[in-house]
């Protein structure tokens, strides 16, 4: 993307960038804490022309943000040949959920002892919502939309902000990365019902979890981390880009 700055270096506006084929749009899973973002690696792959991808991630937000900021993207005119979208949120429609209803994370939402399943199956209702539009929003643009699925959580100890505590406990790991398995079902069940292809990196999760460096914290891969992702969502870029 070109960029004309003003004197205090705060761009006055954007050119369009007809190179620009792939928007990766996400929350901070695409532009977050990490040394070095997913997006970065694609840059790096031999099959990728790097000027093909470009971010437009935006931490922290869900998935109700993301659908009309997407939208505003794909009409801008700045990516006139974009011919892709890889759409990865939904995670902070979660922590949002959980840090406001089950902030102590103690009882899975499997369990018939979990207090809040009408809310959490109304927000995961509303995330498929807005995945849907999502797609449609794309597929209007003339692009082909995937869709990612979350990493989870480690059990090690590590900076993280989903309870009161500064880290979680395995246990409360496990409870939220039961939250992580329904937000995956809700990502695959749109990618089934819209026909849309699924990068599906919760697949990764022994891997990732082999290694504590490949978090930066909990809720966020660290370069290592993004550097395995790269690698799955490259081999979908490059099929649809070689199409």
């Amino acid at each position: 993307m070109i960029a004309l700055g003003g004197c205090n270096g705060t761009p006055l506006f954007q050119l369009p960038d007809p190179a620009v084929r792939v928007i990766a749009f996400g929350d901070s899973t695409t532009d977050g804490p990490s040394d070095k973002q997913y997006t970065e690696f694609l840059q790096e792959n031999p099959a990728i022309d790097p000027a093909a991808i470009t971010n437009a991630g935006m931490g922290g937000e869900t998935t109700t943000d993301g659908l009309p900021r997407l939208q505003q993207v794909l009409d801008s005119g700045l990516f006139p040949n974009a011919e892709m979208v890889i759409i990865w949120e939904g995670g902070n429609d979660l922590i949002d959920f959980i840090q406001q209803r089950d902030p102590f994370i103690a009882v899975p939402p499997e369990s018939p002892l979990f207090l809040f399943g009408p809310q959490l199956d109304e927000l995961l209702a509303q995330v498929q919502a807005n995945l849907v539009q999502m797609i449609a929003a794309s597929r209007n643009a003339g692009a082909t939309p995937i869709l990612v699925t979350y990493f989870f959580i480690p059990e090690e100890p590590i900076d993280c902000g989903l309870s009161p505590l500064p880290t979680l406990l395995a246990a409360q790991a496990t409870t939220a990365n039961g939250y992580v398995e329904r937000l995956n079902t809700v990502i695959r069940d749109v990618g089934a019902s819209e026909t849309v292809a699924v990068v599906d990196v919760a697949t990764l999760d022994a891997t990732l979890r082999a290694d504590i460096a490949n978090y930066t914290n909990c809720n966020h891969l660290s370069a290592n981390g993004n550097a395995l992702a790269a690698d799955m969502i490259g081999e979908a870029v490059i099929t649809e880009l070689n199409n």
